[in-house]
């Protein structure tokens, strides 16, 4: 039997992960249909990429969704609020932001089901954080965000 005090983590960790759930439905629609949006060559590759991104939302939905029913709740079929615009770089802003709001809930849900003993269930979202810090990445540099400082760009002299 758990007690209630777990049970009660537990059933915030399940509302957690249905929300996690709801946003995953909603990344994978957003990115298929900024794929379809985005316009002009110097987007071809970025487009490719969105559609990969889509892909792998839809695992992650899978995922999230095995889980919840795994730890005893029924997945939602709610899909949260999409983003759309007609503008380029808007589009990857929004996937970016949607990028960074997920990697900061999946750390908080990793620190929920670690509270639990749930390490296996924790390892799940760990494997999928990983997953969408590559998607930041990869919407950071088609929109030309550099995060390198220039003082330590080169820690070297190039003169003699």
């Amino acid at each position: 039997m758990i007690p209630l005090a777990s049970q009660q983590q537990l059933d915030q960790i399940i509302s957690g992960l249905n929300l996690d759930l709801s946003w995953e439905y909603a990344a994978m629609i957003q990115y298929i249909q900024h794929a379809s949006m985005l316009t002009g060559p110097e987007y071809t590759y970025v487009i490719q990429e969105l559609l990969e991104h889509a892909q792998q939302e839809h695992e992650h939905a899978v995922i999230i969704s095995d889980l919840i029913q795994y730890l005893g709740g029924i997945p939602t079929v709610e899909v949260a609020t999409r983003l759309t615009s007609l503008n380029n770089v808007e589009m990857l802003r929004q996937d970016l932001q949607a990028e960074y709001d997920a990697i900061r809930r999946y750390l908080q849900r990793i620190e929920q089901l670690e509270a639990l003993y749930l390490y296996d269930s924790a390892q799940k979202i760990r494997n999928i954080v990983v997953v969408e810090q590559e998607h930041a990445i990869d919407l950071e540099k088609a929109l030309g965000i550099q995060k390198v400082r220039p003082a330590s760009a080169y820690p070297f002299s190039l003169t003699p």
